[in-house]
Order: structure tokens, then sequence, then C-alpha cells
């Protein structure tokens, strides 16, 4: 084996081991007693369901085949980012809002720093239509932003060129959420509070009519509720081919963390904002881990399970060109880790939160679509009053709903 194809293997398995000694402080059992809902999946969107649901007054049991923000899932990596602009797509908007309250109040209640102020500057060529409708939804929710010109840009960050991006557009109150502490976190929290957790692969058992009665475990043994909910991101279509073959795709998308000079604060989150454009976006140095650099084109498709979370050459090069441009002063800086993930993207890129078709007790929630982590909080708690039946607000059921 060449040298370098050992370091890269060993890395990855040096950051698994990591993510299972963390999950293996969690007190995961092979089976559990039958619950009000069974939860498939300790994501961003389940384990925050799975908290709700068990802080409203009900028996919940969280199942999850690698643990909570694990190096497969599309919930994993260090860091997300909070912010309220979304184009002409308000309904999110005010979720963002909604869920920077909750993600406070949760930090201090966990008792762990999840959060950091960053800002979020995004870029490009012209003030086009897409920073326009940005604009417009915070001067109608009254968010802080600024409009830019590239001068602005160099004056607020000399450590940024913004070459042929003439046009900014900051909202000074993004945030950065520390994603695998947080998943961490809310399996905590939920076990504290009395969820049940399950470490094993579930999927549909057999059916009672219109109603599915069990979930079989991969090795043997079942696990029984009242109602199921399947928030598994990219596994979802093996667990459903027959309704989401071909509607719920899992691109791949590579990560890179750029080192930064020794003792230049400049790159370090809060003297650097998130920044996007069409090519890349990324993030400052958290935690000393980098600047994190992520182009947003991959591959079609990935397997969760099986494919090797290594980084290909050419897309590093092309990310290393970009940062030299961008940030003059990390030319040259090696990568100091990588992380390869996928998506799970619904077409129009709206999360899908529904009941099955075919089983009135089983809810099926994903297609995160890139921006999904930060709606955490939200999520789980519109999923648990749907599962409840103690929401319908149909122009919402109509967004998450299935598209042909």
């Amino acid at each position: 084996m060449e040298r370098r194809t050992f370091l890269k293997l060993a890395g990855a398995a040096a950051a698994g081991a990591s993510v299972n000694a963390v999950a293996a402080t969690l007190p995961w059992q092979r089976t559990a007693r039958p619950a009000d809902v069974v939860v498939i999946g300790a994501g961003a969107f389940g384990g925050w369901t799975a908290l709700h649901l068990r802080e409203m007054g009900h028996s919940v049991t969280l199942v999850d085949a690698y643990g909570p923000g694990n190096a497969r899932a599309t919930s994993g990596d260090e860091t997300r980012q909070i912010r309220v602009g979304y184009g002409d797509r308000e309904v999110y908007s005010r979720w963002v809002m909604r869920g920077m309250e909750l993600w406070r109040e949760r930090e201090r209640e966990f008792g762990r720093t999840l959060l950091s102020n960053a800002g979020r500057l995004q870029l490009a060529t012209e003030f086009n239509a897409g920073l326009r409708a940005s604009r417009d939804v915070f001067s109608r929710l009254k968010v802080d932003h600024e409009v830019m010109t590239a001068a602005d840009m160099r004056r607020r960050w000399p450590q940024l060129e913004p070459g042929e991006m003439s046009a900014g557009l900051y909202e000074p109150g993004a945030m950065i959420v520390r994603a695998h502490q947080a998943c961490v976190a809310v399996a905590e929290a939920a076990s504290r509070k009395g969820v049940q957790l399950v470490a094993g692969r579930a999927q549909p058992g057999r059916p009672t009519g219109t109603a599915l009665a069990q979930l079989a475990l991969q090795g043997g043994g079942s696990l029984s509720g009242a109602s199921y909910v399947f928030a598994c991101g990219p596994w979802l279509p093996r667990l459903f081919p027959d309704l989401l073959d071909g509607k719920l795709l899992t691109p791949r998308r590579e990560v890179y963390y750029f080192g930064t000079p020794a003792g230049d604060d400049r790159f370090n989150c809060p003297n650097l904002p998130v920044f996007s454009e069409a090519s890349h976006y990324g993030f400052p140095s958290v935690d000393g881990k980098g600047v994190k650099v992520c182009p947003t084109r991959g591959d079609a498709d990935a397997d969760p399970d099986n494919d090797e979370r290594i980084v290909t050459p050419h897309q590093v090069a092309r990310s290393r060109e970009y940062l030299a441009r961008r940030f003059p002063g990390l030319k040259g800086q090696p990568v100091v880790e990588t992380r390869v993930c996928q998506l799970e993207n619904t077409a129009d890129e709206h999360f899908l939160i529904q009941r099955h078709p075919g089983w009135s007790n089983v809810w099926i929630a994903g297609g995160g679509s890139g921006h999904g982590f930060k709606h955490g909080p939200v999520v789980g708690e519109y999923i648990a009053e749907r599962v409840l039946g103690r929401r319908s607000d149909p122009e919402l059921e109509a967004l998450f709903r299935l598209k042909a």
C-alpha cells in the first residue's frame, strides 16, 4: 500500500473511532419495550423529533444504525450555518428566526457551547435576483443586513479579495452551529428524559392491513410502536424504493479544512464570516479546525453505507485554487482535515414530511436538501405535532408533500 493511501485510510479510521467513542457514552440498547412512537434516525430531523415527542409526554424509542452525527450521516461533520437568507422562500426564513431562539434556549439547557456568531456574506458578480429576494425578505422581517460593493467588502475584511464578485449581501446575525456536538447533545437530552436508544439497522416489518405492526432489526429482533417516524436521510430511498426511487437523490459532497498561518487569526471566527458564491461556500476556522471550503458540485449519487470517504484530487485542486484567489493569505496552506458526505435532495429542495400513503401510522421525514440541519428544533416540533395530530397547516402540508 502506498504511504499516501495508508495515511488517508488511517485518518478515516481515527475519525470513525472518535465518533464511536462518543456514541458509546450513550446508553444504547439492542432492544426496547413497545413505545408510543418509534423514530428511526438520530440525525437533525429524527433526534429533535424524538426529544419533542418525549417532552410532550409520550414514550419514544430512537433507533440509529451508527449513532448521532456519525461519519456516514448527512447530519455529520463539524459545523453547519444558521442563516435567515433564503431568497424568496420566506417560510424557511421565518422558521430560521424561530429556530435561532430555540437553538439558544437548548444551548443553555444542554450546557454546551454549540453556537458561534459569524455573520454570512453572499457574493455575486452582480446584485442579482436571488440577492434582491433575500434583501426584500430581510426588510419585511426586519432582519439586520447590509448591501455591499467589492470596495465595501475589502474594507470590512482585508483578508478577502472579492475579485469579479462586485456585489455582496451581508447578514451579521448568521451563526455557526457545531453539528456533530449538537446531534450528540440532543440524543443525550432525549436519553436523560426517558427516550429509549436502540443501536441497530431497522427496516419496515410486517404490516397489518393499512398499518405497520413492527420494525425488523438486522441480525434478528424487532421493535414495535403505535406510530413510526422514518427520518433516516439518504437511507430513505432504500427503505421505501417504490415510493422514493428517483425522487430523493443523494449527491456526494466533499469538504476540506485548510490550515491557517501560524499566529494569524484573520481567518478565525468571528473575524471572517461564513461565505458563499456559485462555485463554493465556506466557514471561518472554528475550534482550530481550519477554514472550511466546500465545492457546490459533486457526483450524482452516493452510497451512504459502502462508499469510502476519500476526497478526489481534482476537487481538492479546484478548491485550493479558489481559496488562493479569494483569500490570498491562505495560498499554499495545507489541507488539515477532510470530510465526504452526501445530501438528500428532493426535486424542489423542499422538505419531505408526510404520512406514508399506504400505512396510516408511518411518517416519512427527510429531504433536507443541504439546508435542513439549521431547522432541526423547528422541524422536530413540527413533525411531532403532525404525528400526534395536533397541527394541520394546509399550505405547509402541500409544500412538504412528495411531488410527482
